[in-house]
């Protein structure tokens, strides 16, 4: 019975030994595996500037999701975010961080205290006290207008009020950020005289060079951008326009582009789609976009991160495996004990002398 216990003692440290090393592989060593794909981009020249472009990380609500787990996934998801940002920012050490829409999931349904909630949840996932310099775009799921939804005047307001307040517009007299939303077919050009004199970015949640229509002709006559940086579909692609050209973009290389050479030669329009950064968005390939101006020479990658929803199967799979391990065991050990107790008790007494 002793070495019985010992074996025990045994696979019980095992198993406790090995679901620890899950875990910290999960949370942990996954993220710096990840980051060992990403490419970095240096810098050649002094005016190098650095984007960290962020989509669709959509900060789970409260209403679209009651279930009993519903905490947890809100908790897990924030956790995610918060860890994959950093990691970008360590990476990339950017000068600027650009928000292309969908912030929060249920923005544009939420109340006053729900939405003051949902900000707070935000800006702790995304603080970082030396990065003030950022810009930020609604989207739908922000203040609404997905298939033709109506968006409220207060909607606009609260999220104006909360993210775009203190937003950058221009960037050391070289780059100059238009903010474009196309659902209210509205952009920002409050100092149009000057634009010639700066690189032009426009950022946009919903893409346009593929829609057409009024809204891409007035971009193109007023603002004449040299780069767009849109999300909202959740993938990875690259518009050229007018060719229609689109490339999807989900290998781990830099895209480098000649902006001025693009515009001025080939009289032709870039935009690059971002994928979402959640998990929750069901996509294989999630990650952030990373790029780096040097006058009108851009450098594009993306910085792929690990795909959660495996990760969380991981320790579903390894549950079940732990608790059908311990039935098998405890079957394995018990029943021939039992059974040979009940031998021993049938031999001492078949042993007692007859008379």
């Amino acid at each position: 019975m002793a070495s019985l216990r010992i074996v025990n003692r045994l696979v019980c440290r095992g198993f406790v030994v090995l679901t620890l090393l899950l875990v910290f592989f999960n949370e942990c060593i996954v993220y710096y595996l990840a980051q060992s794909s990403w490419q970095p981009i240096d810098c050649k020249l002094d005016n190098c500037t650095r984007l960290l472009l962020i989509a669709d990380p959509q900060i789970l609500g409260n209403s679209y999701d009651r279930s009993s787990h519903s905490p947890l996934a809100r908790y897990d998801s924030d956790r995610y975010l918060q860890k994959t940002f950093e990691r970008a920012v360590s990476f990339t050490q950017p000068h600027i961080i650009v928000f292309l829409g969908d912030l929060l999931d249920e923005g544009n349904i939420a109340t006053s205290q729900e939405y003051k909630q949902y900000v707070r949840r935000f800006k702790r996932i995304y603080q970082n006290k030396k990065l003030s310099n950022r810009v930020h775009v609604p989207g739908d799921n922000d203040i609404g207008g997905e298939n033709g939804d109506y968006i409220s005047n207060s909607n606009q307001r609260r999220f104006e009020n909360e993210f775009m307040s203190e937003d950058l517009f221009d960037y050391d007299n070289r780059i100059r950020f238009f903010k474009i939303n196309r659902m209210l077919l509205d952009f920002t050009n409050p100092d149009r005289d000057h634009n010639a004199e700066r690189l032009r970015i426009g950022v946009s949640h919903a893409p346009l060079l593929i829609g057409g229509g009024p809204l891409l002709r007035a971009i193109i006559s007023d603002l004449d951008p040299h780069i767009i940086f849109t999300g909202h579909w959740h993938e990875s692609r690259i518009f050229i326009y007018p060719s229609t050209k689109v490339i999807n973009f989900y290998e781990n290389s830099v895209r480098h582009f000649d902006l001025k050479a693009l515009k001025e030669q080939e009289h032709s329009y870039l935009e690059i789609m971002v994928p979402t950064c959640s998990y929750r968005m069901g996509k294989s390939k999630i990650g952030m976009g990373y790029a780096v101006l040097e006058n009108y020479n851009l450098s594009y990658t993306v910085l792929w991160q690990p795909n959660r929803f495996i990760l969380l199967f991981s320790y579903v799979f390894w549950g079940l495996f732990v608790v059908c391990g311990a039935v098998v065991y405890k079957m394995m050990t018990r029943c021939p004990f039992r059974v040979a107790k009940r031998q021993t008790l049938f031999n001492r007494v078949s042993t007692i002398p007859q008379f």
